[in-house]
């Protein structure tokens, strides 16, 4: 329907106003560009997230820390049009990867900018203020979003009772955390298609109608991660 409006408007145009035409034409298949790649975005990336198992996430990290959102900037990237979302850490324990870093500027597809909204399904951006731990996939590739596995490589912190605990994106209390690298392939479960905000094979989630589990405590899940590292 855009590109149908673009054709006939051009083919309207006077010659004389060739130069406005052009001008005015190049802003419309950017917006047309925008579009699309919105389009790409919420059809293509948001519903074909492969399901990992806690050992894939760390093995494909290049980068797991315990950190605290900083600030948020929102801006078009150039070369796209599209809206992104730059997030900035403050970096508390590199876990995994280089640990001469203080601070760390991630960038996310999607957000708010100048009453324009941009969302990504699956794509949770990590909010001002919150802590967590964040298996990063890459701190220099192009991605839509940095995080292994996206909500599988996002793990959220919060206090009760003076202990810092761990939960998913959606807040469900993480339980447990099991290797599955010793599982014979032969009965292991195939990876398939991630739900939206679920955690990865191997990650306990506690969920209502079980028996109360108290969450793990952040530096249980670092002593884990670190288990499977070595």
């Amino acid at each position: 329907t855009h590109l149908l409006i673009v054709t006939m408007f051009i083919s309207n145009l006077d010659i004389s106003k060739r130069t406005a035409t052009f001008q005015l034409s190049g802003r419309l298949i950017a917006r047309l560009t925008f579009l699309l790649g919105l389009l790409w975005l919420s059809i293509g990336y948001g519903t074909t997230i492969q399901k990992l198992n806690i050992d894939d996430v760390v093995m494909k990290a290049e980068l797991v820390f315990e950190g605290e959102v900083l600030t948020h900037e929102v801006r078009v990237d150039p070369s796209s049009n599209l809206i992104n979302t730059f997030v900035t850490f403050l970096v508390v324990d590199v876990i995994k990867g280089s640990n001469q870093i203080d601070t760390l500027e991630l960038k996310f597809a999607g957000g708010t900018l100048n009453g324009e909204t941009v969302r990504v399904n699956g794509l949770s951006i990590p909010q001002p203020g919150e802590q967590g731990i964040y298996f990063v996939e890459s701190t220099s590739n192009e991605l839509i979003n940095p995080l292994v596995g996206w909500s599988q490589g996002h793990f959220v912190i919060k206090e009760s009772e003076g202990k810092r605990m761990v939960y998913t994106t959606d807040l469900k209390p993480v339980v447990g955390i099991q290797s599955v690298s010793s599982i014979p392939l032969t009965i292991k479960r195939p990876n398939n298609i991630l739900e939206e905000n679920t955690a990865a094979a191997g990650i306990l989630v506690g969920s209502e109608g079980q028996r109360r589990r108290r969450p793990l405590q952040v530096n249980q899940l670092k002593s884990e991660i670190l288990e499977m590292i070595r």
